[in-house]
């Protein structure tokens, strides 16, 4: 898979320009802390929902995010391996992966998630260059990118 990319080196823009070109409709971000990531790419994009998920949810989501995004963002507190069972298989267009970087965590969040994806799906991540992230996605993930900020993108998944 090869994604072109001339643009700025933020996370933000490069997942947009994933969203745009592939005319996604769905996101789950795992990992979403402060929601900077979230909050650009519904801004940017109003037809796009997104299951935010993360431990404390509190340091995004508040009743003023609720009222701007209503439904199309969907904020899920939890560990993630303990809340995808909260998200439909076979339904999400791009899964982004920025939770807890150490391997067992990793390895178990591309494990969990990629159920999620449709066929025309994509996961992605964060941080490659940590080494818990770089073992995980290269003992699941049979071939991947890697693009701006140390994001990694991938379709095709080993058994």
């Amino acid at each position: 898979m090869t994604i072109e990319w001339n643009g700025k080196n933020r996370r933000k823009d490069f997942l947009g320009h994933i969203i745009e070109t592939n005319n996604f409709k769905t996101l789950v971000e795992v990992g979403t802390r402060y929601g900077g990531t979230i909050f650009y790419l519904l801004d940017r994009f109003p037809q796009l929902k997104v299951y935010a998920i993360d431990s404390d949810i509190s340091q995004f989501y508040n009743s003023t995010v609720a009222e701007k995004y209503g439904d199309r963002l969907i904020a899920i507190e939890g560990l993630s391996q303990n809340v995808a069972k909260q998200i439909p298989d076979n339904s999400i267009d791009l899964i982004f992966i920025d939770a807890n970087h150490n391997y067992p965590y990793v390895k178990n969040d591309i494990k969990d998630y990629r159920k999620k994806l449709n066929d025309k799906g994509i996961m992605a991540g964060h941080d490659i260059d940590y080494p818990g992230v770089n073992k995980a996605v290269n003992e699941l993930i049979e071939s991947y990118d890697v693009g701006p900020n140390f994001v990694w993108v991938a379709n095709k998944f080993k058994n």
